[in-house]
């Protein structure tokens, strides 16, 4: 198994491989190096198997309409052999509701836009949701959706400000110090899209990771009390987890990072959007480990935002991270397994 996470612009695009077969998560808002792992897939005579849409955010949709598009030119052959099975939570498949085709949130017209693509395509189109059929098997990789329930999905189409999303000041130019004793679990992320989030638990090889799109705090504080709980109330154990929003601090709390055990954090984005990710964090996990003085590593699919948080080496040590910059041209894969 490997797992990629592609320079995308500012969103997310997550390419998971296992004996051959291909799941595509979310493809950014830049396809330039998305396109170029599609090309290889299909000139290896392989396939995206199972594509996910976690939500509607144009940071995440962008890229999957361009390439949507290109499948429409015939680049990756016909269609619907290219790409096998489709994973998105329209509402309008989930209970009729529909999103309007004419809207001022730029996310509701890339939405309508991508449903008008995949139907035009006839590609196989389903729901993923935590209430029926949350498995998803991918080669020797398990999938379970964790996250949303069908009433989180009918609960934000009719939300007027749903698509609305607040600038916040950037955090860059402080000391790590001088920023903690700013950490605290305020101000948190309550947007209904990104509550509505599909939130994926990878299983491979006895090991567990997490894939979270940009689901909310309290959204995200539910899931994991729950696998606590059957977990005997011992700490989650994750190979991985990508961090929700890009790396912003109004989406990590005390309530999440107490109940895992994880030393390795992905943050997908090039930076140039809400000055993300927040310094402050990664002071949260480091300070909210219930397992203290563990070396944590944080890992950047663009160099160039880890060039951007100053981080300087004395600070590295002594709070005791690692920071990993993209390790590939196109983006940063995690070794082979």
């Amino acid at each position: 198994m490997q797992v990629k996470f592609l320079k995308a612009g500012k969103g997310d695009a997550i390419l998971v491989k296992s004996k051959g077969k291909n799941m595509l998560i979310d493809g950014g808002d830049d396809t330039t190096y998305l396109l170029k792992e599609l090309d290889e897939i299909f000139n290896n005579n392989e396939c995206i198997d199972i594509l996910v849409i976690t939500h509607h955010d144009s940071d995440h949709i962008k890229g999957i309409i361009g390439f949507l598009v290109e499948l429409k030119k015939k680049r990756f052959g016909v269609p619907k052999d290219f790409v096998k099975q489709v994973y998105f939570n329209s509402p309008r498949i989930i209970k009729g509701t529909s999103i309007p085709k004419e809207s001022k949130y730029l996310s509701y017209q890339q939405a309508s836009e991508i449903e008008i693509l995949i139907n035009f395509l006839g590609l196989k189109w389903d729901t993923i949701l935590l209430d029926s059929s949350p498995i998803i098997q991918l080669g020797d990789v398990k999938f379970t959706c964790l996250s949303p329930t069908e009433d989180i999905v009918d609960g934000y189409a009719n939300n007027s400000g749903a698509f609305l999303s607040a600038d916040e000041g950037s955090d860059w130019n402080k000391s790590l110090t001088d920023l903690e004793r700013h950490v605290v679990d305020k101000s948190l992320d309550t947007r209904m899209p990104n509550q509505s989030s599909i939130v994926l638990q990878l299983e491979y090889n006895k090991k567990r990771s997490l894939l979270t799109g940009d689901v909310t705090p309290r959204r995200l504080e539910s899931i994991l009390l729950k696998l606590y709980e059957e977990n005997d109330n011992k700490l989650i154990p994750f190979d991985f987890i990508k961090l929700p929003h890009h790396g912003s601090h109004r989406n990590i709390t005390k309530d999440i990072i107490s109940k895992i055990s994880c030393n390795k954090y992905v943050i997908c984005t090039d930076g140039n959007n809400h000055f993300l990710p927040d310094k402050k964090t990664l002071l949260k996990v480091i300070k909210y480990q219930e397992v203290k003085g563990n070396k944590v590593s944080f890992l950047f699919n663009y160099s160039e935002t880890l060039e951007k948080l100053r981080i300087t080496d004395i600070e590295k040590r002594k709070y005791n991270i690692v920071l990993e910059p993209n390790n590939s041209t196109n983006g940063y894969s995690l070794p082979a397994i």
